[in-house]
């Protein structure tokens, strides 16, 4: 009988091991209130608890009810639903404490998921680090709206000695109107 045998390969355990550290990194920094944790390489079922530890971490971090964490997911070569899921579940959890968590990729397909997805929906996706830094500022300088004859949405006017409406006589088309409402802005002396 001349039977050929084929070699087997090596044993799992001859193997290097390899960790989820070695297909996942980040880099925290601070910007004020508002923590940057750029990742890279994959977030995937592999690497799914440390993905989770580290955005726990970073969300930690984050010192006042008004600070937000941004996930620079822009050098990820794969980001996987279940981190995603993941990702939205922390943002949920954080926000009741006032923290927002952003995701920001440049991938216009993990954008359509995230809006697309129930479990996902709610987390705020942006293109760039700029505009998530952005969306930050704006969301805590929302001004105020008054009505055309200058008093406050709630017919109260200015709410106290130490505050002074200011709405200008801009030319029409250079101020912003919400039907009808000036948006003005409100100094507090």
């Amino acid at each position: 009988m001349n039977r050929s045998y084929t070699r087997r390969p090596p044993p799992f355990s001859s193997a290097p091991w390899r960790s989820p550290r070695d297909q996942l990194s980040f880099r925290i920094r601070r910007r004020g209130d508002i923590v940057l944790l750029a990742v890279r390489g994959q977030a995937d079922a592999f690497t799914l608890a440390l993905w989770r530890q580290q955005v726990r971490a970073a969300a930690d971090t984050v010192t006042a009810s008004k600070g937000a964490l941004v996930v620079d997911a822009t050098r990820l070569d794969f980001l996987s639903v279940r981190s995603l899921a993941a990702l939205s579940d922390e943002a949920h959890e954080y926000r009741r404490d006032g923290i927002e968590i952003f995701l920001v990729t440049a991938e216009p397909a993990i954008a359509r998921i995230a809006r697309a997805d129930t479990r996902t929906a709610l987390l705020p996706v942006r293109s760039t680090v700029v505009s998530a830094l952005t969306a930050v500022h704006l969301r805590d300088r929302t001004p105020e709206v008054v009505s055309a004859d200058g008093a406050l949405r709630d017919g109260a006017g200015p709410r106290g000695s130490d505050e002074r409406v200011t709405a200008g006589n801009a030319p029409p088309g250079s101020a912003p109107h919400l039907g009808g409402q000036r948006v003005v802005e409100v100094q507090r002396r």
